[in-house]
C-alpha cells in the first residue's frame, strides 16, 4: 500500500483545507496508478465519480513532483472539457485543478496551452453575463472566479493565451467585473489582475481599455479597506500600462496611489499579531476524504465544501495580503511612470544589471545634470509634493526585530514582505536613475542613504534577492556622487576593506558585479592609496573570474578609475602593463569560449571588448 498524506491545499474558493488521499495506492485494487485511476472516474457519466475524479486531480496537482507524470498523461486532455460540462460543481472542481497546476510556471502553462485548455476555458468565462446584477449562486460566482485565476496564470506565462485572448474579444465585457458593489471586491480584483497582465505590452488591448471610464473611476472611489485600495492600485496599474491613459493621468493616477503610500505596513502586520501567530490552526481543519471509491456528493455539498469560513481571522490575514500586494503594485507604477523612455525599466527578478552597457553610467550622469531627464512635469511635480521619495525610503527598510519575528511564523506574508522589500528598493534605484539630484533630496541625502544601506548590506544576514536590490541602489546612488570627493574624505582603509571583502567573498554574480562597479566610483573619489587597493583588487579579481558579464563588468570598474586620473604611480608600482596585456588575451579567450551564452549582455560585453583594447593602447603608450 501506498503512504497516506495529508496534503494542505486550496480549495476553488482559495480556502486552505487539509485534505487526506492516498494518492500512491489510489486505484490499486483496479491495477491502475493513481493518474490512471482519475482518467477512469473522469471519463465516467455518474457526476458523483467525475467530481470525485476532480479532487483527486487538484490534490495531486498540488504534488510538485507529480507535474511530470501528469504532463505525461492524458489526464489533460480528458479533464479540459469538463471547464464546459452542463453541472455547476463539475465545472468548479475542474477550474480549482487546473488552477492548483498552473502555478507551477511556464512550462506547465505552456503545455496546458498546447493541450488546448484555452477552447473550453475561454467558452466558460465568456459563457458569464456580466451584464445582470451578480451570479447566480456562490458557486457560480467561485466558478468564475477560479477561470479568471487560471486565464491570468496561462496570460502571464504563455503569449499564445493572451493573444488567445485578444481574438476572444471579450475584454470589454470583462470590465463589467470591476464593478465590486455587484460582484463583490474578491471577484472585482480578479479581474483587475488578470487585465493587468493582460493589458502589459500588449497594444490590441489599449483601445478598449482607453475607451473605458471605469478605469479612471476607480482612481478617485473611496477606499475603506485594504481590498479597495489593491483595487484602486490595479486599476492604476492598468493605467499606467496603456501609454495614452498613462501620459493622460500621471498625476492623478500618483494622487490615487499616495494614501496606500502612508500606510505602514509594519504596524498594519503588528495589528494583526494574533491572527498570525494563530494561522498554523488552518492546519486544524476537518480533513476531506477522498478515494478512488465513488463518493456522493450533491451539488449543494459542493457549494458547502468550496463556501470560504469567513472568520475574523482569515479576513485580517486577506487584507493584510491585500495591502501588501498594492503596496508592492505602487512601487512598479511609479518605476513606469518614471520612465524616460518607451521601455519601463521595472524588474522584480534578478537580470537588473543584465542590460546595461557601459554608457548607462555616463547617461545616469547626464540625466543628473540635466533637471527632469524628459520626465514629464506633472511626474516630478507630483513626486515632490507627495513627498514620494522619503515614502519609498522608509518602506524599503528592514522590519524591525518584533515584526520580523511575527512575519516569520506566516510563510506566505514572510514571502509577499521580502518582495515588497525588494520592489521598493529597485525603484528607488530607477528613479536615482531618471530623477535630477536636488529631487532626491540632494547630496547629503543621497550619501546618508547609501551609507545606510552599506550597513544593512554588512550585517551579512539578507537573504540573495534583497542583498542584489540594496547594492543595485548603492551603486546607483554612488553613481550620483562622482563629483563629491568632500563627501567621502573621511573613508578610511578599513571601511574600504569591508567593501573588498564583501566583494572577494560574494558568491552570487549580480551581487559581486554590483560591488565591484562601486569600487570602480570609488576609484575616482579616494586617496591614492585607496585607489591603489582598489585597483590591486580588481586586477586580481579579474584575473579570477570564470564568467565572462561578470569580468566585463570588472575591466569596465577599471577602466572608469583611470577615467579622471592617470595614476602614474599606481600604474608602475602595480606594474600594470603587463597585467592588462594578460587581462586582455584573457578576455578576449573567454569571449570565443563562451559567446553563444551571452543573449542580452552581448552589447555589455562586446562594448567593453572595444573600449578595453584602448585602455590597453593608453596604459601602453603611459608606460613608455
Amino acid at each position: 500500500m501506498g503512504k497516506v498524506r495529508k496534503v494542505k491545499t486550496r480549495t476553488p474558493s482559495g480556502v486552505d483545507t487539509s485534505v487526506e488521499i492516498d494518492i500512491d495506492s489510489a486505484g490499486e485494487a483496479e491495477g491502475l496508478g493513481p493518474i490512471e485511476a482519475i482518467c477512469v472516474h473522469l471519463q465516467q457519466a455518474d457526476v458523483e465519480e467525475k467530481l470525485n475524479g476532480l479532487h483527486s486531480f487538484a490534490v495531486l496537482a498540488l504534488r510538485k513532483e507529480k507535474v511530470s507524470e501528469i504532463r505525461d498523461s492524458e489526464l489533460v486532455r480528458i479533464a479540459a472539457p469538463l471547464l464546459c460540462d452542463k453541472e455547476n460543481a463539475i465545472r468548479n472542481a475542474a477550474a480549482g485543478a487546473f488552477r492548483n497546476l498552473s502555478v507551477f510556471g511556464t512550462e506547465v502553462c505552456d503545455f496546458l496551452v498546447d493541450n488546448d485548455i484555452l477552447t473550453a476555458l475561454l467558452t466558460l468565462v465568456s459563457s458569464y453575463d456580466l451584464t445582470k446584477n451578480g451570479f447566480e449562486n456562490e458557486l457560480h460566482a467561485d466558478t468564475f472566479q477560479q477561470a479568471i485565476h487560471l486565464l491570468r496564470n496561462l496570460c502571464e506565462s504563455s503569449p499564445t493565451a493572451t493573444e488567445a485572448l485578444n481574438q476572444a474579444n471579450f475584454l470589454a465585457s470583462l470590465l463589467m467585473g470591476f464593478d465590486y458593489k455587484k460582484f463583490g471586491l474578491e471577484v472585482a480584483i480578479s479581474v483587475a489582475q488578470l487585465v493587468l497582465v493582460v493589458s502589459e505590452n500588449n497594444s490590441s488591448s489599449w483601445n478598449v481599455l482607453a475607451s473605458s471610464n471605469i478605469l479612471p473611476e476607480l482612481l478617485v472611489v473611496p477606499t475603506e479597506s485594504h481590498a479597495q485600495l489593491y483595487l484602486n492600485a490595479l486599476a492604476a496599474g492598468i493605467l499606467c500600462n496603456v501609454p495614452a491613459c498613462a501620459a493622460a493621468h500621471t498625476r492623478e493616477i500618483l494622487n490615487s496611489l499616495d494614501k496606500l503610500l502612508s500606510i505602514d505596513p509594519q504596524a498594519q502586520l503588528q495589528s494583526c499579531k494574533a491572527e498570525i501567530q494563530n494561522a498554523k490552526l488552518k492546519n486544524e481543519a476537518p480533513v476531506l476524504e477522498i478515494s478512488m471509491e465513488t463518493e456522493e456528493m450533491t451539488e449543494t455539498q459542493s457549494t458547502n465544501q468550496s463556501k470560504p469560513n469567513q472568520c475574523d481571522a482569515e479576513v485580517a490575514l486577506k487584507n493584510i495580503e491585500h495591502l501588501l500586494d498594492a503596496q508592492r503594485l505602487v512601487a512598479e507604477i511609479i518605476t513606469n511612470l518614471g520612465s524616460s523612455d518607451e521601455q519601463s525599466n521595472w524588474d522584480t527578478d534578478s537580470e537588473q544589471s543584465e542590460s546595461e552597457s557601459v554608457a548607462d553610467y555616463d547617461m545616469e550622469d547626464e540625466t543628473a545634470d540635466s533637471g527632469s531627464g524628459g520626465l514629464p512635469a506633472n511626474f516630478l511635480e507630483t513626486i515632490k509634493q507627495n513627498k514620494v521619495i522619503e515614502k519609498l525610503w522608509q518602506k524599503a527598510q528592514p522590519l524591525q526585530p518584533a515584526v520580523e519575528n511575527l512575519v516569520s511564523q506566516h510563510e506566505n506574508i514572510k514571502e509577499k514582505v521580502a518582495k515588497l522589500r525588494v520592489s521598493y528598493l529597485i525603484c528607488l534605484q530607477n528613479l536615482c536613475n531618471v530623477l535630477p539630484l536636488e529631487d532626491l533630496g540632494g547630496c547629503s541625502n543621497i550619501y546618508n542613504m547609501w551609507m545606510i544601506l552599506g550597513q544593512q548590506a554588512f550585517r551579512g544576514s539578507e537573504d540573495a534577492a534583497v542583498m542584489e536590490a540594496i547594492t543595485s541602489l548603492m551603486r546607483s546612488s554612488l553613481s550620483l556622487l562622482k563629483s563629491r570627493k568632500d563627501l567621502f574624505s573621511q573613508m578610511t582603509e578599513n571601511d574600504l576593506n569591508m567593501i573588498i571583502e564583501g566583494a572577494s567573498k560574494c558568491t552570487d554574480i549580480n551581487i559581486r558585479v554590483n560591488w565591484n562597479r562601486m569600487l570602480g566610483t570609488l576609484g575616482s573619489l579616494l586617496s591614492e592609496p585607496l585607489v591603489k587597493a582598489i585597483v590591486l583588487f580588481l586586477l586580481t579579481y579579474c584575473a579570477q573570474e570564470d564568467d565572462l558579464w561578470a569580468l566585463s563588468e570588472g575591466l569596465d570598474a577599471l577602466m572608469d578609475i583611470f577615467a579622471v586620473d592617470d595614476w602614474p604611480q599606481i600604474i608602475a608600482e602595480l606594474e600594470m602593463c603587463d597585467r592588462v596585456q594578460a587581462l586582455e588575451e584573457l578576455f578576449k579567450s573567454k569571449v570565443r569560449q563562451q559567446r553563444r551564452e551571452l543573449k542580452e549582455r552581448r552589447a555589455t560585453v562586446q562594448t567593453v571588448k572595444t573600449n578595453f583594447s584602448r585602455f590597453v593602447f593608453y596604459l601602453k603608450k603611459n608606460c613608455k
